[in-house]
């Protein structure tokens, strides 16, 4: 029997989204554990209350209604998070809503490896498939901080042009006086190559120029 190969594209493009994936775990793990930290204080608080000899019924029934408030909250929280790993859409959202949620996500550990980001495309409306901006984006950004060979000044940006849109990433290093230059910290798993991020641009029909202190990202509708 005949067994069809995949297109060595396609299977390029789906071992660089394990990589992505695999950097982005530490992430999402923590915001799922600290979207459920508040729920386990005020289960402990209430349980307390109960344990009361003479219980207030009424402060009880309103720390219930906040539970109930936070488990949602918990609940909707996670589920958007676990789309980052199982995709149910690639509809198109907002650049600058869909940037900062990207950007809110891994922006603890580029924090921690002594990278400021100065997000300068909050306010673009212009809309991209959501798949290509967490993917490519993602992976872009992680990519060029990944190889700079010391900490800086992450800079965002986003342009429309013609409804061509462009984003661009930039490491900028701190001038003295400023913040002290200190030795990029590389990550445990490995770090993500211009290889990987060629192939998700590949698969997402994104244009892909990139330096060792940049990168573009063009992307232009029906390409």
């Amino acid at each position: 029997m005949a067994i069809e190969t995949p297109d060595l594209n396609e299977r390029l493009a789906e071992a660089a989204r394990y990589a992505l994936m695999r950097r982005l775990m530490p992430a999402i793990r923590h915001h799922v554990a600290g979207t459920l930290q508040p729920i386990g204080m005020l289960s402990a608080m209430l349980e307390r209350r109960l344990l009361a000899a003479t219980p207030d019924m009424l402060q009880l029934g309103k720390n219930a209604q906040a539970l109930n408030a936070l488990a949602r909250e918990a609940a909707a929280t996670s589920l958007n998070l676990m789309t980052w790993l199982a995709p149910r859409d690639n509809d198109p959202v907002a650049v600058g809503s869909a940037l900062e949620e990207a950007l809110g996500l891994i922006a603890t550990e580029l924090s921690l490896r002594g990278f400021s980001v100065v997000n300068e495309a909050a306010g673009v409306s212009a809309q991209l498939p959501k798949g290509m901006l967490r993917s490519v984006f993602t992976a872009s950004l992680i990519a060029l901080t990944d190889a700079a060979g010391h900490a800086g000044n992450v800079r965002v940006a986003a342009t429309e042009e013609s409804g061509s849109v462009q984003l661009k990433i930039s490491i900028l290093v701190p001038t003295l006086g400023e913040t002290a230059v200190t030795e990029n910290r590389l990550p445990g798993y490995r770090a993500l190559q211009w290889a990987d991020v060629q192939a998700l641009a590949d698969a997402e029909g994104v244009q892909l120029q990139y330096g060792a202190d940049s990168v573009r990202l063009a992307w232009e509708p029906g390409a």
